[in-house]
């Protein structure tokens, strides 16, 4: 009974590591867009019309 319970208790902290650095991965392949207003700078968006 011992070794079935190591067993099950080895694959829940398998899941749980796998879900961690799916996680992780995902929060990293955020994609940063540039602004496309960068070269002109001081620009205030509600001014423009």
């Amino acid at each position: 009974m011992g070794v079935t319970r190591l067993k099950r208790k080895e694959a829940k902290i398998r899941a749980r590591s796998n879900r961690r650095v799916q996680t992780i991965k995902r929060l990293k392949s955020i994609v940063l867009l540039a602004s496309p207003f960068k070269g002109e700078s001081g620009i205030i968006l509600e001014d423009q019309e």
